[in-house]
C-alpha cells in the first residue's frame, strides 16, 4: 500500500475511523491491469494487432512486475491485515471462515501466476505461438482476482470501518505499504499512483501531489512503460 495517513480530528470518546482509500486503490489498480493485460493478450492471440520482439519482451516484463506487486499486496494482507481483522472482529467464527476461501484464493492466484511468468517467456520469445496459452491463463487470473477482491471488499473492508481502531489501522497500512514497494518500490508506486483520482492523490500523498510532486517523476516513468506495453 502507498498511502500515506491523513489524521482528521476525533471527538473525545469516538473511535477513528480508519481511512481506507489506499487499500481501495491498490484492489483498483490491480483489477484495472487484470483487464488491460487479460484484453491486450486476447487481441494479440487473435491476431488483431502485430506485435514486435521489442513490444513482446515488454509486455512479458510488465506481467512479471505486476504479478510481484500483486503477491507484495497479498503477503501484506496474509501477514498484516487479517490478523488485525481477527483481532477486531465482532464474530471471529465468520471472518475466520471468510479469511480461510482468501488464503485458498491466495494459493490458487499464486499457482496461475507462476504459469502466467512461465508463459511471458515463452510469449517474449516466439509472440505468435505463446499469445494464446499467456492469454488464457491471464483470462482465469482475472476471474479469481475479481470474486477474489469483491469478496474482501463485500466481508472484510466493513469489519475494519467498523470495528478496527483508526491508529491500529494506520501502523497496519505502514506495513503494508513496505511489503508492497519491498520487490521493486519505484515501479510499484509509480502504477498504483498512476491509478489514482486528484482526490486519491491528495488524500494518499498530501501536499506533495501537486506538478511539482517528487511521485510524478515515478509517474511518469511508469506511465512511458505502459504506453509501449499497451500502446498509446
Amino acid at each position: 500500500m502507498n498511502s500515506e495517513r491523513v489524521t482528521t480530528a476525533t471527538p473525545r470518546g469516538l473511535r477513528a475511523v480508519p481511512d481506507l482509500t489506499g487499500l481501495r486503490l491498490a484492489h483498483r489498480a490491480i483489477l484495472a491491469d487484470a483487464d488491460r493485460l487479460a484484453g491486450l493478450l486476447a487481441d494479440l492471440a487473435a491476431g488483431a494487432r502485430p506485435v514486435s520482439p521489442e513490444r513482446a519482451a515488454a509486455i512479458a516484463a510488465y506481467v512479471r512486475r505486476y504479478h510481484r506487486a500483486v503477491r507484495a499486496h497479498h503477503r501484506g494482507e496474509a501477514e498484516i491485515l487479517w490478523p488485525l481483522v481477527l483481532d477486531a472482529a465482532a464474530d471471529p467464527a465468520g471472518a475466520i471462515a471468510d479469511i480461510v476461501r482468501f488464503v485458498d484464493d491466495h494459493r490458487a492466484l499464486e499457482a496461475l501466476q507462476t504459469a502466467c511468468d512461465a508463459a511471458a517467456d515463452g510469449f517474449a520469445a516466439d509472440p505468435a505461438h505463446g499469445a494464446p496459452e499467456l492469454a488464457a491463463l491471464l483470462a482465469r487470473a482475472r476471474g479469481l482476482l475479481g470474486d477474489h477482491i469483491e469478496a474482501e471488499e463485500e466481508h472484510l473492508l466493513p469489519v475494519i470501518t467498523e470495528q478496527v481502531p483508526g491508529a491500529a489501522f494506520a501502523a497496519a497500512e505502514a506495513g503494508l505499504r513496505a511489503a508492497h514497494g519491498a520487490a521493486d518500490p519505484h515501479w510499484t508506486r509509480g502504477w498504483l499512483l498512476s491509478h489514482a483520482t486528484p482526490e486519491e492523490l491528495r488524500r494518499v500523498v498530501g501536499e506533495r501531489a501537486g506538478a511539482q510532486s517528487p511521485v510524478q517523476p515515478l509517474v511518469g516513468a511508469y506511465r512511458a512503460e505502459a504506453e509501449v506495453v499497451f500502446g498509446g
